[in-house]
């Protein structure tokens, strides 16, 4: 995670334009989508940010119907002025499709403008809707342009929910998508002590 973490201030210091969402997994929180729930709340951040105008131009079509997974969005004054019809969606399933096609759709938007780089850590806290969402946005054809960097205990690969459903998958990945495995072992003290 620290390594990490100075990696992404290093990018963001060469590359002051790029877009850096940072979350993380909670071992006892309980929200659906957990591995994405903080994600999507610096993406938040980062919208209620930008001018209203700038803002409105990464809006998806089905907005609305991200705001109603991830309610933090509404924080978003661009989304609540979103001009799209507020549709009732009784289907819980209807309902997760069009969710996951507005947050892929609002990442491709931000990657073709910026580049945009993901950061979940402890992924092994992560639930298996957290999974089919991730999976989802990376899928073929033409995922969004982005870096995701997950962290997880390797220990804990066997039994989170989260990497037991993804891990397997990442072999048979499109060819479109380049996936490296970083295994980091302890550090010794003087190592731990450079990256502070």
């Amino acid at each position: 995670s620290a390594l990490v973490r100075r990696f992404l201030e290093e990018l963001k210091s060469q590359h002051p334009e790029a877009v850096v969402l940072a979350g993380r997994c909670y071992e006892k929180e309980s929200v659906p989508y957990k591995a994405l729930d903080s994600l999507v709340d610096a993406l938040s951040r980062y919208l209620r940010r930008l001018p209203t105008g700038q803002a409105e131009a990464f809006l998806p079509h089905d907005i609305l119907a991200l705001a109603r997974v991830f309610p933090v969005l509404r924080q978003v004054g661009a989304v609540n002025r979103a001009r799209r019809a507020v549709l009732d969606i009784p289907d819980s399933l209807e309902l997760r499709r069009r969710a996951f096609a507005a947050l892929r759709e609002l990442l491709m938007r931000l990657a073709d403008r910026h580049p945009l780089v993901l950061f979940i850590d402890d992924l092994q806290w992560g639930d298996v809707d957290s999974a089919a969402l991730l999976e989802d946005l990376m899928r073929p054809p033409e995922p969004p342009a982005l870096l995701l960097i997950g962290c997880y205990r390797s220990e804990e690969a066997e039994t989170s929910p989260l990497l037991k459903t993804i891990l397997p998958k990442r072999l048979a990945a499109d060819s479109s998508l380049e996936m490296r495995d970083v295994l980091v072992g302890e550090l010794s003290s003087s190592e731990a002590c450079e990256l502070t």
